[in-house]
């Protein structure tokens, strides 16, 4: 996929949430792991923020079934 920098990220674009407990709770769950895979990831394009500053990362998609697909892979 390829990465979006803006500010806003837009609006009607599908987000998914990876808490930082969920990357705890599973080790293989780093931060870098799961860019790496999004940037590895033939889809569409997507926007990367921190969620409400301290709890986790929003990862937003351009494409709703680029969403479905990253939800069902990191954010259980």
């Amino acid at each position: 996929m390829q990465k979006l920098e803006c500010w806003p990220p837009p609006e009607d674009w599908c987000q998914v949430v990876v808490s930082w407990t969920t990357m705890l709770d599973h080790s293989d769950y780093a931060p870098i792991a799961i860019i790496e895979w999004v940037e590895a990831y033939p889809g569409g394009e997507y926007h990367l923020h921190g969620y409400q500053s301290t709890e986790g990362f929003a990862f937003r998609f351009s494409d709703p079934n680029d969403a479905l697909i990253f939800k069902l892979k990191w954010a259980k």
